[in-house]
């Protein structure tokens, strides 16, 4: 595949489209990558209780608006994106954290 042209340098629709198709795609590369370091993470919590981290989460969303109202995009909406990410990743750290170190300390999974 080719090299997406930029916005401004695209001629036909279809141009447009393999551009969109290649940030998702490089956005679908970079939440894999987020998830290594979300399940990475599990081996420093010391308990399940700990994941949800909501200091932390309050913290990440203000630092995502400003990001957003930076890049000229809506913080809002950011914002709501962010915390569906945000929730979704919890969840998955939580459930290896059960099957990893719950079980590991003879607890039932």
């Amino acid at each position: 595949m080719q090299a997406a042209r930029l916005p401004m340098e695209c001629k036909n629709l279809n141009e447009i489209r393999q551009g969109i198709d290649a940030i998702d795609r490089e956005i679908i590369r970079l939440l894999q990558q987020r998830m290594g370091y979300v399940l990475s993470a599990a081996q420093f919590k010391p308990d399940e209780t700990s994941i949800s981290a909501p200091d932390r989460v309050v913290a990440m969303l203000i630092d995502r608006r400003h990001w957003a109202e930076e890049e000229k995009l809506c913080a809002d909406y950011i914002e709501l994106l962010f915390t569906d990410i945000i929730r979704w990743f919890i969840n998955q750290q939580t459930l290896h954290w059960r099957k990893t170190y719950r079980a590991s300390m003879g607890e039932d999974v």
